[in-house]
């Protein structure tokens, strides 16, 4: 479906942009959610950490929708260590 367009996105990262939540960050909890892993390799490439926690404490692996995509970001997260 993409980012920003499933109805209340929007408030939900106005809302982490106000915690001082770096965008990129932001896009990679939203891009966990909906499970979408091109954006999320495109978006660990540019530096998006998967540690950073939002409003509810939940980092991306925590958000994730699918078990791939949890496997994705810690295999990604291992090949960088």
């Amino acid at each position: 479906m993409g980012m920003l367009a499933v109805e209340g996105t929007y408030d939900k990262m106005e809302a982490l942009l106000s915690q001082n939540i770096h965008p990129v960050d932001i896009l990679l909890l939203m891009a966990s959610t909906e499970g979408d892993l091109p954006k999320i390799e495109e978006l660990l490439r540019a530096g998006a950490d998967y540690t950073v926690k939002d409003a509810d404490g939940r980092t991306a692996l925590d958000r994730a929708a699918y078990d791939e995509v949890k496997d994705f970001i810690v295999n990604y997260k291992a090949q960088k260590a």
